[in-house]
């Protein structure tokens, strides 16, 4: 039985992708928008053991540019870059040997995913890993390798501002991960953000008991986002436990939206926990971890990933999660 892994940052998710990235044997696949020095080094190491590396980054300007320089340079992985606009390789997808995948809503960057990571202030973030399915490792591989090909050369000059870092805490408790096995058939790996909109429309409308959701923001003047958030607004009405927990404060047009809906909306505060980054949903038995924001290019043309699975014990530690984030919310 495949070994599923649980993981939140910054509790434990760092130390979850640090094992994977540092620890990896035969071939380590990884498509993520950014890479910081923490994780370059750890990659650089797992090269240097005869892993065979590559890692596909997006071209946006920040940590990539010097963490991509150094693996390309030192020959320490094959390193290409997406810069395909108006989509975005905003994906945080690892794939580790032959039977091994990781997705979730962060990037390998100290601020989203510290390690050693207890009592480190980071972004709140959703993870979930697999380990002993080598059907779900080909199925991230085909897409890894679909976009690989479309991919480029590190370029000289990466093109645009760096965003400004978000403020961050640490959330008390800070939770353990989460290991247990799996049926194969309980788990969905998705990719491409019109893919991602797809399995949340369908399973929303399935959702007889919880829907809960967190995201950075939302957009819903988007169509695709204007379905969800109608989804979640008809899960609320027919009785289930429906809210919406975001990672930042909205604009007041998008807030103006959510409350014609009549949702339950809270946002996370950085003062008494941390500042919301994760892209999940719990949805009755079932948890989705994964990298698309709720925006048009999220649930569009960008490249992300998500993981479904349907486990009642995966579903129950991210429920859990999602009610101390709302409470230490306002």
């Amino acid at each position: 039985m495949p070994r599923l892994t649980c993981a939140l940052g910054p509790d434990s998710a760092g130390d979850l992708l640090a094992g994977l990235c540092g620890g990896a044997s035969g071939a380590l696949d990884i498509a993520v928008y950014e890479i910081g020095p923490s994780y370059a080094s750890l990659i650089a190491a797992a090269a240097s053991r005869g892993v065979r590396v590559r890692l596909l980054v997006d071209a946006h300007a920040g940590a990539n540019a010097a963490s991509a320089r150094l693996l390309a340079g030192r020959g320490a992985a094959e390193v290409r870059v997406w810069a395909h606009r108006p989509a975005e390789a905003h994906w945080k997808l690892i794939c580790a040997g032959d039977a091994t995948v990781a997705a979730g809503s962060g990037n390998l960057i100290a601020r989203d995913a510290p390690h050693p990571a207890v009592g480190r202030p980071g972004t709140r973030e959703w993870w979930l890993a697999v380990d002993g399915d080598p059907a779900l490792a080909a199925c991230a591989r085909a897409a890894l390798e679909a976009a690989w090909g479309e991919a480029g050369p590190v370029p000289a000059a990466w093109a645009g501002a760096v965003a400004a870092a978000p403020p961050v805490g640490v959330p008390r408790p800070a939770v353990p991960a989460l290991e247990l096995e799996v049926d194969p058939g309980a788990l969905e790996l998705v990719t491409g953000g019109r893919a991602v909109a797809g399995v949340l429309e369908a399973r929303l409308r399935e959702v007889r008991r919880r829907a809960l959701v967190t995201v950075p923001y939302v957009h819903p003047h988007v169509p695709a986002v204007a379905t969800l958030l109608g989804g979640l607004a008809a899960a609320a009405g027919r009785g289930c436990d429906a809210r919406l927990l975001l990672g930042a404060l909205p604009e007041p047009a998008d807030l103006a939206a959510l409350t014609r809906l009549g949702l339950a909306v809270r946002v996370m505060d950085p003062a008494r926990s941390t500042t919301g980054h994760a892209k999940g949903a719990v949805l009755d038995g079932a948890v989705i971890a994964g990298s698309a924001n709720w925006s048009g290019a999220g649930l569009g043309a960008n490249l992300e990933a998500a993981l479904a699975v349907d486990a009642p014990a995966a579903a129950g530690y991210y429920a859990a999660a999602f009610d101390r984030d709302w409470a230490a919310s306002g």
